[in-house]
């Protein structure tokens, strides 16, 4: 038997996911609405990258979206774990895609610079925010 879990309960394992992972990193987990409403956005400020963060999220979409047939790849069924049961269950997640984005604070640009004037060979470059957020 298969267990369908909806993109809004998917989106509380998603923010405990990151929460574990890298803890002390506040993340943004938001579903969207209307027709895309099987989607979810994270975000974040410095931190993790974002190959770091997708690498934890993306188990948790149940369909992929093909941009060479424009069209969404089935991402099958997974077996999970759950705390306090004996016997793993297969589920599938109802979420189609999850898109991240992070964001740096002003702290965070300047840290980049630093590392840009001392550990690179292009010291003359110059970083310049096309959005500076504010620090949580």
């Amino acid at each position: 038997m298969t267990d369908y879990i909806s993109t809004k309960d998917t989106a509380k394992l998603v923010r405990a996911a990151l929460k574990n992972a890298f803890p002390g990193v506040k993340f943004s987990v938001r579903m969207s609405t209307g027709t895309a409403s099987a989607w979810m956005n994270v975000s974040w400020s410095d931190g993790p990258t974002d190959r770091e963060v997708s690498a934890v999220t993306s188990q948790y979409e149940g369909r992929k979206f093909n941009g060479m047939t424009d069209g969404y790849d089935d991402q099958g069924f997974t077996l999970v774990a759950f705390d306090g049961e004996d016997m793993p269950r297969v589920v599938r997640y109802s979420c189609d895609g999850i898109n991240t984005h992070r964001d740096y604070t002003a702290a965070g640009y300047r840290v980049v610079q630093h590392l840009i004037s001392t550990d690179s060979d292009h010291k003359d470059l110059v970083v310049r925010p096309s959005r500076v957020v504010n620090s949580f």
